[in-house]
């Protein structure tokens, strides 16, 4: 897969295409680098997409790590897109407090995973006072190594068209990237630039989508959206957390995005319909306890999703609809699902594909996380990144047990960590997922999607 569904990033090294069992197995991760990318929405210029940021300082970050990738291990973290926006000319930005929250909550996860060493990778000339202080409460209150790289500072200047002059600041970043690797660690060879990745090609469209991504439009075009037809806005709803040793923390995340591909790829290309920025990492608690989760809280999900809906109605959007790819987002979405129209005034619903797999009973009933679903559906859009010699099954409940206690789904429940109920992290039976099975439940989901797309819009 040269591009990942998730961001313009280097495969190898993107953390959320590794498995759980992989960030608990890698050695030295002390003097590993975790690199987290910060960008931000603004108007650089009438005619630029508001992620100008995102598309340039990606590719020279992906450009950096080809040439380290070699010589010392680092891991790049799905970028960040909500921090405290410009006063002029800012879009989907958070509140201070919820911008810090956030950011504590995913170093708290990369401090779980067992590494310590941070790279704040920021490309918003407007936020490096926040990236600073999110540096420094992360070093103070997790004990975490914190360092700091402004795309301004190396050259990159998204008001102007240096798309083409990424190559000799990836170079630049290479080298600040290493010297932050050697900082307080026993030294390793210096890497040197392999004249093979000087010219690295540049991805496919990020997102496929992108005539329907709000960030693509201009500052011009997102304030006009509402003069023409009234958009139905998607906001797609993730998480960044284990799934079990087969497949990679990406999972909702990555299914979210081909489904949704999918289903936008049905309709017309004049359909009203429109993709907010993606909440990338969601509420995944109960996984506490495995490396390579990164979980956000309760109070944080929530303000971000009124952010962004208070943004889109800014712009003149009336409604927006929210596709969750993972079930611990659930009940606060369904709390916000109130909570918009009434402080708001919007309209905001749930979009769901309503697939049904024809799997067996004991699967439909307690499959559930990494199961046949999930890792059928990654085998049709991402086998690269599934390892079925690894898939084992695991449930937390069977058909027959005795009483009437569950986990999930029953008269009494009790509220649990998947280390409650299971011992690898999965919670059905994977090894009889095929990529056959994946493209036809993929392609359901889509019509379905689809369709409920259309309704929703009116249609």
């Amino acid at each position: 897969m040269g591009m990942t569904w998730l961001a313009d990033a280097e495969p190898e090294t993107f953390w959320a295409h590794h498995a759980w069992t992989d960030f608990a197995a890698l050695p030295r991760k002390e003097y590993a680098i975790v690199v987290l990318p910060l960008h931000g929405f603004a108007s650089h210029g009438a005619d630029r997409p508001l992620d100008i940021e995102e598309l340039l300082g990606a590719s020279l970050l992906r450009q950096a790590v080809e040439r380290v990738k070699r010589h010392f291990v680092v891991r790049v973290l799905p970028p960040l897109r909500f921090a405290p926006a410009a006063k002029n000319g800012g879009f989907f930005g958070l509140d201070p407090e919820t911008a810090h929250d956030l950011v504590a909550e995913i170093a708290a996860g990369v401090k779980a995973a067992g590494f310590h060493k941070l790279v704040f990778f920021n490309t918003s000339p407007f936020n490096e006072p926040f990236v600073a202080s999110a540096a420094m409460d992360a070093r103070a209150g997790l004990n975490l190594r914190t360092y700091v790289i402004h795309a301004r500072s190396l050259g990159l200047d998204p008001g102007r068209d240096n798309a083409g002059e990424v190559a000799p600041f990836a170079s630049h970043l290479a080298e600040l990237l290493a010297e932050i690797r050697q900082h307080l660690a026993p030294p390793v060879a210096s890497p040197a630039i392999d004249p093979s990745v000087l010219h690295v090609p540049p991805p496919a469209i990020f997102p496929a989508y992108r005539s329907r991504y709000l960030p693509a439009l201009s500052s011009a075009q997102l304030t006009a959206l509402p003069a023409k037809k009234r958009p139905l806005v998607i906001v797609p709803t993730a998480s960044i957390e284990q799934h079990g040793p087969h497949l990679p923390v990406g999972v909702d995340a990555i299914l979210g995005q081909a489904l949704l591909s999918a289903a936008l790829a049905k309709l017309p290309s004049d359909f009203p319909v429109f993709v907010a920025p993606s909440l990338t990492y969601g509420k995944s608690i109960e996984h506490h306890g495995f490396p390579g989760t990164i979980s956000i809280s309760t109070r944080t999900l929530r303000r971000l999703g009124l952010a962004m809906a208070g943004q889109l109605r800014d712009v003149g959007i009336r409604r927006l609809a929210f596709l969750n790819t993972h079930g611990g987002n659930s009940a606060v979405l369904t709390s916000l699902l109130h909570e918009i129209p009434e402080s708001l005034g919007i309209n905001a619903t749930l979009l769901r594909h309503g697939c049904q797999p024809d799997v067996s009973v004991q699967e439909a009933a307690w499959g559930f996380h990494a199961d046949e679903w999930e890792t059928a559906l990654l085998l049709a859009c991402a086998p690269e990144l599934v390892r079925m010699d690894k898939a084992v099954c695991e449930y937390p409940a069977r058909l027959g047990d005795p009483g009437e206690l569950r986990p999930e789904n029953a008269v009494a429940t009790f509220a649990w960590m998947t280390r409650d109920i299971s011992r690898c992290g999965v919670m059905g039976d994977p090894t009889r997922a095929t990529e056959e099975k994946g493209r036809r439940w993929l392609s359901n989901a889509a019509d379905n999607l689809s369709s409920k797309i259309r309704s929703l819009a009116g249609e």
